[in-house]
Formats: structure tokens, C-alpha cells, sequence
């Protein structure tokens, strides 16, 4: 499942809670045609295809065999052997390529000979490195990598490029020839089995190695926005391609930079300011124009001028061809969460794939969405989940906060909810930390469903930003979602509320 940027923080919240392994998926595939019927046939000689790879290659260097592959350390190329899947014309299709023991061949273009981790390790082999799939979790909505061609070989010609053997249903075109990033699928550690790891695409369904959607599980993805509810309604066969089911292909991956340069290229924006803001300079214009801004490769700056203007034509004239760019931003201890909040509204145009992808944030600081979030949560009784409300004031330098507790509790009769409220003092980091500790602790004692990992905070629009995240540092670890609203004080309390 993606998010698209312009959707914004309740959006991303929603993901974060739900954003679990493809694994919990539980299909069956009942009534449906896991392989093609010469599926033992066609394993039998993929078997014999590598004893035989064995035998030719051994004791060159220059290549590594595995079973169902072939990798070219010189051509800088991969051919993995596929079968075709037993998916009809105008059935859906979600998957580019799975692993032989997915239960997911239903929805897959192509079955691969080759493991997932094989797919992965023969990448590595060939000089390329993995990069960091879409995780709305980890704050990640852009995949990271480098990225590949695939295609279908072809005697005496170019390999077909496997794009055009799907038809998006919207268009009546075939899909977009993008290429596909590798991003590598997850380790995670062995039950029971210190030190051990497993590849996630080998051992949890749909085990896949390429998807056409953003995922968090397989080896490569789609270097787009791309739900996985999007892609399953509208993805289908394409007719002109007919390869009849259990044909034995080769699956050709090369890299699109052919001269081996990097595809991926990290930037960052450093955001400072010039002045404090006076009291009559409110409008976001005025706030932009005291912001200093300094984008860098590396250690080399891009713009000459330091302001917004000249930060945004050096994005403007970047390589779109050559490179793909991710930006991280980083707020300045001085700037001002208003100014933070009106350069967010200009960053939100430019998170694009024709833009730059904006990273997740670094450390100590603050997605840049989270300036400028979804008002529609200010409604208690319309949104679809209570994250923590902290309501922060700063006087004669000193931070402090009410942190409100928001509760649904359902009435005996049955009829609707209502909203139960507890509050908390909280005059410095270390209470808000203790009275989040503490209300999960209880939590947990009583069985109860955790609380979204989410904090709404209210806070003046002159407050400095590295007052703001002084007062947030000792729980940003565990709540990475936090909303800043500047123009709306927190929703009223009902006068009956209950107190720790």
C-alpha cells in the first residue's frame, strides 16, 4: 500500500498502524491455479540447467551460478530462468515475478527458477548494492535503489521489456517502463538461533521478487506511487504478448546506468535562518523570505544565493535522466515552526518522482510533514482514532505542557461512544515521557489495545524549533508520527473530565 504525498499526516498515521507484513496476508488461493501443469517438468530441467551452469562456468570468476540463475560480473547482467504463470488474459495481476514456493502464482506474471535471496545476491555480485523499500512505518514513502531493466530474452534481439507484456486497464496502454528499483527484501533474525537470519522474500508469502506495487518484502519494486489495491484492479495480460502458460523464459536484469554510475544520488537541504521574525512579520511569505537554505551534495553546495528562490532553481536543473534524488531536510535550531511550516507547503510540491523523493527525517528531527498536518483530526468525533494532544507553552524560557488523553468508551446501552478525557501535567521532557510510559504500561496490564503511536501537538508559531524538539527528544523513538499545529489551539475539553 502507498500514500500519496498530497494526502497527508492522517493518511500517514493510518499506514504506520497498519503497516504489517505482506506475510499476514492469508489467501489461500482457493479456487485458483497455483502452477502451470508443467510446473514439475519445467523444475526438473531448471535442475539439469544448472548442473550443466555448474560444469561450463566452474573455475570462472567472472561468473556465479546458482540454481535458476546466471550473473556476469563483466556484462554487468542477470538471467534468471522463469516460467509463465498460469494467469488468463483478464485475470489481475500484481506481481512481476514471485519464487517458486509462493502461494501467490495466481497473481504473478512469471514463476522464478531462482530464490529470492539468489535474485539478491547475484545483484550484489554483479556490483550493485540494495537500497530501502517503501516503509510508511519508518516514515520511508519512496523506495530507495538502484534500477534495473528486466526483460524477456529474445534471439537475435533486445530483450522484450517485461513492462510490455501488462496492460494497465485505465489507459489500454502497457505499464509504465520505469524500470524497477532494488530495494532488497528484510533479515530478520532466526527464532531460537542467535546470530542466524532469515530473507524475508524466501520464507514469507507472497515471497516475492518483483512487485508491481510498493512493498515493503520483496527484492524489487516499482519506482512510483503504487497501491497494491490499484495495481490488482487494473493490471492485467497483454494480448500481443501471448506467451502460452508454462513456457520456460529467460528473465534478463541490467542496470539502466550502463556506464555503472549511481542512479540514486542523496541530498540535503540545510534550513536556517537569517533574523528572528518580528511580531508584525506573521504572513508565510514573510517567513519565507527569512529562511536561509543551503542545498548540498555531499559537501558541495549547489546554491550560490541562499535564498528560497535560488535553493529552488538548483533543484530545478538537476539530472532527472541520469539521477534519481533524495533530499533530507534539516531544520535549523533557530528556525521558527511557522517558517517551518510554510517551506513544508513549498517541499510538499516538489516530493515527486519527477522531483526529488524527500527522505525520511534524520535524527532530532521531524518529518517535514508533520508542519503542516490534516486539520480533519482537530475533530474529535469524526476522526477514526485518538492520538495524544500536547499543548505546549514556553514563559520566561521555561516549556511546559498539558497532555490530554482521548478515549472512546462505549456505552452499556449500545448506542454511540462517548469521549472520555484524562490530563497530564507535563512541565518537562522527562514527565512526558513517564506519563506516556505510564499509560501504556497500564495499558497493557489490562489487555487493552495499544494507542496509536501519535502525538497532535499545539504549540505558537514563534516557538523555535529546537525548543520544540528538546521538549519531544525522549520519545521520538517510539512516537515517530507527531502533528504541529500552529494556528489552532487544542480542541476544549468538556468541563466533566476525569484527572490522573
Amino acid at each position: 500500500m502507498s500514500v500519496k504525498p498530497q494526502h497527508g499526516l492522517r493518511v500517514l498515521t493510518l499506514l504506520v498502524m497498519i503497516a504489517l507484513p505482506l506475510c499476514a496476508e492469508t489467501d489461500a488461493t482457493l479456487g485458483h491455479k497455483t502452477q502451470p501443469a508443467a510446473h514439475e517438468a519445467n523444475h526438473r530441467l531448471a535442475v539439469r540447467a544448472y548442473e550443466n551452469n555448474v560444469h561450463k562456468y566452474a573455475g570462472n570468476t567472472n561468473y556465479l551460478i546458482r540454481p535458476g540463475l546466471v550473473a556476469d560480473q563483466i556484462k554487468r547482467r542477470v538471467e534468471v530462468m522463469v516460467e509463465r504463470s498460469s494467469v488468463g488474459r483478464n485475470q489481475p495481476c500484481e506481481f512481476l515475478l514471485i519464487g517458486e514456493s509462493s502461494d501467490h502464482a495466481y497473481e504473478a506474471l512469471l514463476i522464478s527458477f531462482a530464490k529470492p535471496s539468489d535474485v539478491h545476491r547475484a545483484l550484489q555480485f554483479i556490483g550493485a548494492e540494495p537500497g530501502e523499500p517503501f516503509d510508511p512505518s519508518a516514515l520511508r514513502f519512496w523506495a530507495k535503489g538502484e534500477t534495473f531493466q528486466l526483460g524477456i530474452a529474445r534471439t537475435n534481439e533486445a530483450p522484450l521489456p517485461i513492462e510490455q507484456m501488462l496492460l494497465d486497464r485505465r489507459t489500454g496502454n502497457t505499464i509504465r517502463e520505469e524500470g524497477f528499483m532494488f530495494t532488497g527484501s528484510r533479515l530478520f533474525p532466526v527464532t531460537d538461533t542467535p546470530g542466524r537470519q532469515f530473507y524475508a522474500a524466501d520464507e514469507i508469502q507472497p515471497k516475492a521478487v518483483v512487485s508491481l506495487f510498493n512493498s515493503t518484502w520483496s527484492v524489487f519494486e516499482v519506482p512510483y506511487e503504487a497501491s497494491k489495491g490499484e495495481v490488482y484492479q487494473n493490471t492485467s495480460l497483454n494480448p500481443e504478448h501471448p506467451f502460452p502458460e508454462g513456457s520456460i523464459l529467460t528473465l534478463v536484469i541490467e542496470p539502466v546506468n550502463k556506464d555503472g554510475t549511481r542512479r540514486v544520488k542523496d541530498l540535503a537541504l540545510h534550513v536556517g535562518t537569517i533574523k528572528p521574525l518580528t511580531n508584525n512579520l506573521d504572513t508565510e511569505a514573510e517567513r519565507l523570505s527569512r529562511l536561509r537554505l543551503q542545498l548540498k551534495d555531499g559537501v558541495t553546495a549547489l546554491n550560490k544565493k541562499t535564498g528560497l528562490v535560488a535553493a529552488v532553481e538548483s533543484l530545478a536543473v538537476l539530472d532527472q535522466k541520469k539521477h534519481d534524488y533524495y533530499l533530507t531536510v534539516y531544520f535549523g535550531e533557530n528556525v521558527e515552526l511557522g517558517q517551518a511550516q510554510a517551506l513544508s507547503k513549498i517541499l510538499s510540491t516538489m516530493d515527486n518522482e519527477k522531483g526529488v523523493r524527500i527522505e525520511p527525517p534524520a535524527t532530532g528531527q521531524l518529518y517535514y510533514r508533520s508542519f503542516a498536518p490534516d486539520h480533519d483530526l482537530l475533530d474529535r468525533n469524526a476522526r477514526m482514532f485518538h492520538p495524544w494532544e500536547l499543548s505546549l507553552t514556553e514563559e520566561d524560557g521555561q516549556m511546559s505542557g498539558k497532555l490530554l488523553l482521548v478515549e472512546s468508551v462505549w456505552r452499556k446501552d449500545g448506542g454511540k461512544p462517548e469521549l472520555a478525557f484524562t490530563e497530564f501535567t507535563v512541565s518537562s521532557p522527562q514527565e512526558l515521557r513517564k506519563a506516556l510510559d505510564t499509560e501504556a504500561a497500564s495499558t497493557a496490564k489490562s489487555e487493552k489495545r495499544a494507542k496509536p503511536a501519535v502525538i497532535m501537538v499545539f504549540a505558537s508559531p514563534r516557538l523555535q524549533h529546537r525548543r520544540l524538539m528538546t521538549f519531544l527528544e525522549p520519545v521520538l523513538q517510539t512516537y515517530k508520527s507527531i502533528y504541529v499545529y500552529m494556528n489552532d489551539p487544542m480542541p476544549p475539553v468538556p468541563t466533566k473530565k476525569q484527572s490522573p
